[in-house]
């Protein structure tokens, strides 16, 4: 068993999710209350050891009225995280998994959970059966997307279309690529003019 998937992201037109600097703050303030809505909706929310250098995020629930902890979950494969961040310093707990727990000594006293993983299934069967985690959000970064994606490890995709154009930097499925035919195919939900007149949301299924 593993938790219902959901993909949620603020691209652009040409499918970025950051510039070739970084910069990805492409969400209005109708977008924003959407994305944190949904996270108080989910058990959990995860994000990519890239995304967590590069944005400093707390994951928490900011702009929605329903509020209550959520489980923060990043994945990495080496451990490479400075313990400063805010994702391992303000509550609610964070579980890390990696491939590499050498470095784990660096996070004791911050009540971090390290777990340890070979495949992204066994992640999702973890969170599952031993966190109670049924609905799971992941918010990026890009390679953690195009992992999830590639092994058909997600329900739904929601992303809102930012009215801009980087032509370089971060892919929204950042891989090595489908060959066309084998590329998934999915189902078209729902599609919205964001409240904001510049934006679109739409929601897919697999």
């Amino acid at each position: 068993m593993r938790p219902y998937v959901i993909i949620y992201s603020t691209i652009t037109i040409d499918g970025r999710l950051a510039s070739k600097t970084g910069y990805s703050e492409l969400s209005c303030p109708y977008d924003k209350q959407r994305q944190h809505e949904l996270r108080a909706e989910v058990d959990a929310i995860m994000v990519g050891a890239n995304t967590v250098r590069i944005d400093n995020p707390s994951l928490t629930i900011k702009y929605s009225k329903r509020r209550g902890d959520k489980i923060r979950v990043v994945v990495t494969t080496s451990l490479n995280l400075d313990p400063s961040y805010k994702i391992f310093n303000t509550p609610p707990p964070t579980i890390i998994y990696t491939l590499d727990d050498s470095k784990m000594d660096k996070f004791k006293d911050k009540g971090v959970i390290i777990r340890k993983f070979r495949k992204l299934n066994e992640i999702l069967e973890d969170l599952y059966a031993n966190f109670n985690v049924k609905k799971l959000m992941i918010e990026g970064g890009g390679h953690l997307i195009w992992n999830f994606i590639k092994e058909g490890l997600f329900d739904e995709i929601r992303v809102t279309i930012s009215p801009r154009i980087f032509g370089n930097g971060v892919n929204f499925a950042d891989g090595e690529g489908f060959n066309g035919e084998d590329s998934p195919k999915l189902r078209l939900i729902d599609a919205k003019l964001c409240e904001c007149g510049n934006e679109i949301h739409l929601i897919y299924k697999k």
